[in-house]
């Protein structure tokens, strides 16, 4: 468990301890009246700035930035590995997730590894971690799947008072149905506020918790559905933001339906696509404001809310804002509710497939940080034809549902602003973003009326995995590889995109599917995931239904995005008046160099009091600073693997540092496994 032997167990235990303490001379960051050299909440602090006070990394020094350390966690997750997280950093100690949700400890100041804990993955992604502390008590916390693990941040060892042997199972508050907690929450005093969702196409009941950081229980709960005969809604996966002086948290809330298409559904699905802004303490809704109703089709609020301050009629006035996929911001009044910037309220047409419903209405903010209008890429004559013959052949009408045929969405289904969010500069007032400018395709398919989950899993699966999900020859170890493993339960080791992969890419002696469409794929998943099977009975359709396809990304003949560039970047959005005040071309392709048209990017942006701007974030392994004031780039470096995570900045004994996992495999280049940070050079 523990990679270092230098030390041991008990001395170890003492010199992390007092490191944490900040006792410990050399770990020691500036004195009091110096900006806090720790990193000790994610994204920075509760209120999701992205902002650090350190500036001993400057405009004037920034181009002799050099690698100060690399940690390798020699871990890969299975298929596309990635690495989402942002560190923690409390007293000279730096603490992250492996790739497979290991966590680890870190001397910040040389990488040298601490402790490392061991964890058997159940989940895919966890962008970060939570420190809390009292009088007596110090602990760190991650979710792993449906697991909440509780571990002593001196050793990595769980903290068996808590829960049930340090871990908190939250499927029993979710119905005992999958639970996906992708991204940290925050922490209250004694308690730890998460949002609960459902991992893939998995509709259940959205909620969010507040947990008691010493104990494990659960002390209030907040459905985002208003009846039980509702369709799930996916509550704060995307994070959520506090403001302690007011005692309010607010939650962005995912669509009502998976995969992003709806029907004829019960209830209103109030708390659906909108921002909520809960007591902290009990959990009481203060208000909340919806942002589409009865959506049938569009992308979730993907960005944590960012608590910010604008100038109204010469006063300045708390708000929160909160980008989203369809580049627009909306900024609202943190006591009321209220919009503080213009908006329209459209309403967008009914499906022409699933008969009578309610058809979604859609409010756009009059601020927007990315065009709202699709162009046809311009880059060669052959891009430009191969993306138009596909554009002809949709309905590019504003906000139209999913179709046989195809509806064009633009900003696309990963457009706008991702989950990494927006940094706020809290003198100018400004809002800096990385954005992404691609256009999707919402497609319907057709499933036959006498379609079933078993059906394809008997043709497909059963001759190697056994007609009842157990495997072939199970009670024979030595005749074991005449046959497939079992896969009952296989729902609890995996999750649905991976065994998609598996099915479509094959894995160790099963050969790949890739004949299999997306609907036989998903029966076979749904046939996976169901608790019992009974041979006996078909449950084959009695109609024709529809699904909706996973969404794609237009592109065109070399595979770029088959729209007008930039196709990503980053900007600064002046928050009192709306508008952009600069906005530059975010990244390149590596099959591409140089293009200077930007690139799809997922991760975050780090401000810091210098008025410098750190971002990874896109496909070329860079990572790059740049001017806040006017967005020049200053400073690039290479990585190891693309570092699709949001940087953290910190200070050991007066040293200020810049670190970022390099994860890679999100968007075509190789997965990574390593942490590299970054300092001015010794003089």
């Amino acid at each position: 468990m523990f990679c270092d032997t230098v030390f041991s167990r008990d001395f170890l235990r003492y010199f992390v301890k007092l490191a944490l303490a900040g006792t410990v001379v050399f770990f020691t960051g500036c004195g009091q009246d110096q900006p806090n050299p720790n990193v000790s909440t994610y994204l920075g602090d509760p209120a999701r700035t992205h902002f650090s006070g350190l500036d001993k990394i400057n405009r004037s020094n920034v181009a002799s930035l050099e690698v100060a350390w690399v940690y390798d966690t020699n871990d890969y997750a299975d298929g596309v590995s990635t690495m989402h997280t942002s560190p923690l950093v409390v007293d000279g100690v730096l603490f992250g997730l492996s790739p497979t949700l290991n966590a680890f400890a870190v001397n910040a100041a040389t990488g040298q590894e601490l402790w490392r804990h061991t964890e058997e993955a159940t989940g895919a992604i966890q962008r970060g971690l939570m420190w809390w502390r009292d009088d007596d008590n110090t602990r760190l916390f991650y979710t792993n799947g449906p697991h909440l693990v509780a571990l002593d941040p001196a050793t990595g060892t769980v903290i068996a008072e808590f829960a049930e042997s340090g871990r908190l199972d939250l499927r029993p508050y979710h119905n005992d149905k999958p639970v996906s907690v992708p991204t940290p929450g925050v922490v209250v005093d004694d308690l730890l506020i998460l949002g609960l969702g459902s991992p893939g196409d998995d509709a259940q009941t959205g909620l969010i918790v507040a947990v008691r950081a010493i104990d494990g229980e659960v002390v209030w709960q907040f459905r985002t559905i208003e009846r039980e005969d509702e369709t799930g809604a996916a509550a704060g996966a995307a994070g959520m933001a506090l403001d302690a002086e007011r005692n309010l948290v607010f939650v962005p809330t995912g669509p009502a339906m998976p995969a992003y298409f709806g029907g004829s559904r019960p209830g209103d699905n109030l708390y659906s696509n909108s921002l909520l802004a809960l007591n902290a303490r009990t959990g009481a809704l203060r208000w909340h404001y919806q942002i589409t109703r009865h959506g049938l089709a569009g992308p979730d609020l993907a960005s944590p809310p960012t608590l910010v301050q604008v100038e109204r009629d010469g006063n300045l006035v708390d708000a929160i804002a909160l980008p989203t996929r369809l580049g627009q911001l909306f900024l609202f009044d943190r006591d009321t509710g209220d919009l503080l910037y213009d908006s329209t309220e459209l309403q967008a047409p009914h499906s022409t497939i699933r008969g009578e419903q309610t058809a979604p209405t859609q409010t756009a903010s009059s601020v927007a940080f990315t065009r709202q209008m699709f162009s046809v890429t311009e880059r060669h004559e052959s891009a430009t034809s191969t993306v138009q013959t596909l554009v002809d052949s949709l309905d590019q009408g504003p906000y139209a549902p999913p179709s046989l045929n195809g509806a064009l969405l633009f900003p696309g289904f990963n457009g706008g602003a991702g989950w990494g969010g927006a940094a706020y500069h809290p003198d100018a007032r400004k809002l800096i973003l990385n954005t992404q400018e691609t256009a999707s395709v919402l497609q319907l398919v057709e499933i036959p009326a006498g379609f079933s989950d078993q059906d394809e899993f008997l043709k497909n699966c059963a001759r190697c995995h056994g007609a009842d999900r157990t495997g072939l020859f199970k009670d024979r170890p030595d005749r074991y590889g005449a046959g497939g493993p079992s896969l009952a339960n296989i729902g609890k080791r995996f999750s649905a995109k991976e065994i998609d992969t598996t099915i479509r890419k094959g894995r160790g002696s099963m050969p790949a599917f890739s004949e299999l469409g997306e609907i036989q794929r998903r029966a076979i998943i749904r046939h996976l995931f169901a608790e019992t099977v009974d041979l006996a009975q078909s449950n084959r359709t009695t109609e024709v239904t529809y699904m909706l396809a996973s969404p794609i990304t237009i592109r065109d003949s070399e595979s770029l995005p088959g729209n007008l560039g930039p196709w990503g970047t980053l900007a600064a959005v002046d928050l009192d008046t709306g508008m952009i005040d600069w906005q530059v071309p975010l990244g390149n392709y590596i099959s591409h160099p140089g293009l200077g048209l930007g690139a799809e990017n997922s991760g975050g942006p780090l401000l810091t009091a210098s008025g410098l701007v750190f971002i990874a974030a896109t496909p070329d392994t860079k990572i790059s600073a740049y001017d806040a004031a006017n967005g020049t780039l200053l400073w690039q470096s290479d990585l190891d693997a693309a570092g699709y995570a949001t940087p953290v900045s910190y200070a050991v004994d007066g040293k200020q540092y810049v670190v970022i996992a390099a994860g890679g495999g999100l968007l075509g280049p190789p997965s990574g496994s390593t942490y590299m940070a970054f300092s001015l050079p010794e003089e």
